[in-house]
């Protein structure tokens, strides 16, 4: 009890001077009023009171609340302002990731310890040195160039660089760096280094072994292909049909085996991201004409009717004739297979602004409505597909998607089951200079 009037001192001093200044204010107005209407009197004599007791309560409920808010933010301030202190201190001190502040130049003022252990070296011989000579990139420019966006406040976040260390270790790191103006007007910066060294490591490793994938896959393939194909062309009089059969199906799955391969290599150089566009001038009637040709036994042998449109004026142009093969071979070899005999399919590319629109339809299955959202899932397949045509991977439309990505384009289709498909592609057009 005791406790209550000391915590609510101050409101219960303000509500009682407001009450005894109501209540003297109603004695007087009653000594000047008259009473010979007892009960008339009475009741407003009571409504007052009421009323007196009414603001009274009232303020000192507004004044009890507000001096709990003054001493409740006067302790969280109180308290906040020397902990946040502290608190940002040990958090800069010993958090997990590399903190360096920098002045203008880029010499170290302050390091914390996951810095000093990344740079290799102790806090003393950390404090000083120029950390811009102790990174490096792949080129020299591009270093320069994150300095320079760094002297102009340019804020730099997740830059990718080597960072070198006394003992010649190398340690990759993404880079941030955040330019502000000290206490006394100097300009110094924020950088910090997120310790990337073994994920490179493992990129690496996969780029390594994608290339060499790449070379010792493919020779023991092309040598059953040669050493079959051999086989069929010596003495083929001495060979009985059945084994004729044998080696026409060995074939198959050589050139089975070779497509897969091929297609997990590209996937494995997309996810990498070294896949990289190599521009040059190209044909595109020639492209598409070889792509046609290369699938014409196929087409012959299920009388698919193949309507081409080619636009003349753009027979040369600018892109990398690799991943363009890699789009219209795909798109056409499924229009190829998911058509049904006696089917149609039109195949072609032409002007649109300033974007080449390659367009490849067929009147084949379709893709079901509840499949359409992941038809360039890696390694999905419509329903429909997977019970009609068995043979497939799913990463062709998978990709398709990706190169079209590469080269800075997109990709869109319209479909109906059992009517058709018609696949778009837009990329950016690139003339060649006829200079």
């Amino acid at each position: 009890m005791i406790s209550w009037f000391k915590q609510n001192r101050k409101a219960l001093a303000q509500s009682s001077a407001v009450f005894a200044i109501l209540v003297g204010s109603l004695i007087i107005l009653v000594g000047y009023y008259d009473f010979s209407d007892a009960d008339l009197g009475g009741l407003l004599f009571l409504t007052s009171l009421l009323c007196c007791i009414f603001v009274a309560k009232n303020t000192f409920d507004s004044v009890k609340e507000s001096t709990h808010t003054v001493d409740f933010e006067g302790i969280v301030y109180g308290d906040t302002s020397v902990s946040s202190e502290e608190l940002y201190t040990q958090l800069y001190k010993n958090s997990p990731v590399p903190y360096l502040i920098i002045d203008y130049d880029g010499h170290v003022k302050s390091a914390n310890i996951s810095a000093v252990r990344l740079l290799g070296s102790s806090q003393d011989k950390v404090k000083g040195i120029n950390i811009f000579s102790r990174l490096q990139s792949d080129k020299l420019e591009h270093l320069d160039f994150l300095i320079e966006k760094y002297r102009n406040g340019v804020a730099v976040s997740d830059e990718m660089v080597m960072v070198k260390k006394p003992d010649k270790r190398e340690s990759w790191a993404l880079l941030s760096l955040f330019s502000c103006t000290s206490m006394v007007g100097q300009k110094i910066g924020l950088l910090t280094l997120v310790d990337i060294t073994k994920q490179k490591k493992a990129e690496d490793a996969k780029s390594e072994f994608v290339s060499l994938a790449s070379h010792q896959l493919r020779t023991p393939i092309a040598g059953m292909k040669w050493s079959a194909e051999l086989l069929q062309m010596d003495n083929p009089e001495t060979l009985t049909e059945r084994q004729h059969k044998y080696i026409e199906r060995l074939l198959i799955s050589i050139k089975r085996m070779a497509v897969l391969v091929d297609d997990f290599l590209r996937v494995s150089r997309f996810e990498l991201g070294t896949f990289q566009a190599e521009y040059r001038t190209i044909s595109l009637v020639k492209l598409f004409e070889d792509i046609v040709s290369e699938q014409a036994q196929k087409v012959e042998q299920k009388k698919i009717i193949v309507k081409t449109f080619f636009d003349e004026t753009l027979d040369e142009v600018v892109t990398d004739q690799n991943l363009l093969r890699m789009i219209v071979t795909n798109l056409y070899s499924n229009a190829v297979k998911y058509t049904r005999e006696e089917g149609t399919i039109h195949l072609g590319f032409g002007r649109k602004n300033d974007n080449i629109i390659i367009t490849v339809a067929d009147n084949g299955m379709g893709i079901p409505a509840e499949d359409q959202d992941s038809i360039f899932s890696k390694l999905f397949r419509a329903s429909n597909a997977v019970r009609d045509v068995p043979d497939g991977t799913g990463l062709g439309l998978y990709i398709v998607h990706e190169a079209v990505v590469v080269l800075k384009g997109n990709i869109s289709f319209t479909t109906t089951e059992n009517i058709g498909t018609t696949f778009e592609v837009v990329l950016p057009l690139e003339l060649p200079d006829k200079d």
